[in-house]
């Protein structure tokens, strides 16, 4: 629409330069400017890809860098950072450099005597709403001096679709974008990572990203992919041939775990005295445990699983950091209640969150108002804020893992090792009723007898002498 109203605005100048009748070098410098207006609108009409990076594009960072450069007085003192000396003199911060690359405006600032880097910040979101910015955010470049980073074009708006990954990279993935338009690179290594947001945040994206991103590094032996998905395994099935183990119950996640802490104490005994930073090698791989919705084994499942996944977690967190053992746990309720190992995790990634209290809990206490997740819109999943190290907020979206893209990423790169759970003994079968009564039982060796020694015959006895006279007797009176 703009550019339909230059042609209309250059049409009406060039109408009256021509009634007016000016002839000679004043009739060449009245049209000079309603016909590079007019070649200005044709241009970013009909050809929109090459006008925006070789005129628009310069024309309107200059415009921004103009603007600031001219109007930054009154700008710093209507956003609070003046400070009155007398009635007509102020002191404003030091404006050292005004940058505009892409659709991003950076603005350079050093804090006057008596301030800190915390009032800078606080005065952000003001200046962007000065500015009409998309977004806004701060990074600390040394002390006293900060980068007030204003998206003037929200780059973020639109999704992208996830490629075919090909790097092979156990360090850290490329999970999407950043609000300036550059790449969103998720580090990994040595890092405990903590993914929160509320349903519909777009919390797959990351996941698929992570995973899906691991892939070459997984065929290469150079990854180990975990799954813990205790809501049926809905998450994890989509693409559960990327990982060497699975688990989708609360008793399967309990052993994975641990394993996990198993793989821990085995590489502690064997980098004891020799290294403190664990390098892999294929066939000796970083261990990713990938867990979908943390609560419900560390917060819903029975005392008995929440008290031994919690400190099993615990220990993994704690000790499996610096030796290749690596949870990225995914989470909606970010409460203590729900996450009480929340302060274990070293890396925070916060999507649409319900409330400013939660971007706090998440986040970190102050980072409300500089990355606020609370107030993501519904309609860009996948959106969220991540505070680097140095203090640094990002603005960043994930790239959008389709259904069938995560089958075709699982059944190119599929995991070499899977898991093979331990054969389970199984006893003689049990003899039945009818059984026992015909088969003997048997009698422990302890409890039985020494065999009886054979008995020897008995001779004959011989007729007894008194026997024999009572019938000799009994005989002669009879006669």
């Amino acid at each position: 629409m703009r550019a339909w109203r230059w042609i209309a605005a250059t049409l009406f100048v060039g109408g009256v330069v021509g009634v007016l009748g000016y002839d000679g070098l004043s009739a060449a410098l009245y049209w000079s400017v309603p016909v590079w207006n007019l070649i200005r609108a044709f241009w970013a009409v009909f050809s929109p890809m090459t006008y925006e990076p070789l005129l628009g594009g310069p024309l309107r960072r200059h415009r921004w860098r103009r603007y600031v450069r001219r109007r930054w007085p009154s700008m710093a003192e209507s956003c609070g950072l003046a400070d009155r000396v007398v009635r007509e003199n102020r002191t404003v911060p030091r404006l050292i450099r005004v940058r505009a690359r892409d659709n991003t405006l950076t603005i350079r600032v050093r804090a006057r005597s008596g301030q800190t880097l915390d009032d800078l910040r606080g005065a952000v979101e003001a200046v962007g709403t000065i500015m009409g910015a998309e977004a806004s955010t701060s990074r600390r470049v040394r002390p006293g001096v900060l980068d007030i980073v204003l998206t003037m074009a929200d780059l973020l708006d639109q999704p992208l679709y996830a490629t075919i990954p090909n790097d092979v990279d156990p360090t850290g993935v490329q999970l999407g974008r950043i609000q300036d338009g550059n790449r969103w690179r998720l580090t990994l290594r040595g890092l405990q990572t903590l993914v929160v947001g509320c349903s519909g945040s777009g919390k797959g994206s990351v996941f698929w990203g992570i995973a899906g991103n691991l892939a070459p590094a997984v065929q290469t032996r150079l990854v180990r992919l975990w799954g813990i998905d205790l809501k049926g395994g809905i998450e994890v099935g989509m693409g559960d041939r990327l990982f060497y183990r699975v688990s989708t119950d609360e008793h399967q996640a309990l052993d994975a775990l641990r394993d996990l802490l198993a793989v821990v104490d085995q590489r502690q005994r064997a980098m004891y005295g020799r290294t403190r930073d664990f390098m892999p090698t294929p066939g000796d791989p970083v261990h990713v445990v990938l867990i979908d919705e943390l609560a419900v084994l560390t917060a819903y499942a029975s005392k008995q699983v929440q008290a031994e996944a919690s400190d099993l977690l615990r220990r993994v967190l704690t000790q499996g950091r610096a030796l290749g053992v690596l949870v990225v746990a995914f989470v909606q309720d970010p409460r203590k209640e729900t996450v009480a190992m929340r302060g274990l995790f070293t890396q925070t990634v916060a999507l649409r969150l319900r409330s400013a209290s939660e971007t706090a809990m998440v986040l970190g206490e102050g980072m409300a108002d500089l990355a606020p997740a609370h107030q993501i819109s519904p309609a860009h999943p996948g959106t969220g804020y991540v505070v680097a190290d140095d203090g640094n907020v990002e603005r960043v979206r994930a790239d959008f893992w389709e259904d069938t893209f995560i089958r075709m990423v699982a059944e190119t790169y599929p995991a070499p090792d899977r898991y093979v759970p331990p054969p389970i003994f199984v006893g003689p079968p049990t003899p039945d009723a009818d059984d026992k009564a015909t088969t003997p039982t048997r009698v422990p060796a302890e409890e039985q007898r020494a065999p009886r020694a054979p008995r020897k015959p008995r001779s004959p006895r011989k007729p007894r002498e008194s026997a024999t006279r009572t019938a000799s007797a009994a005989e002669a009176s009879d006669a």
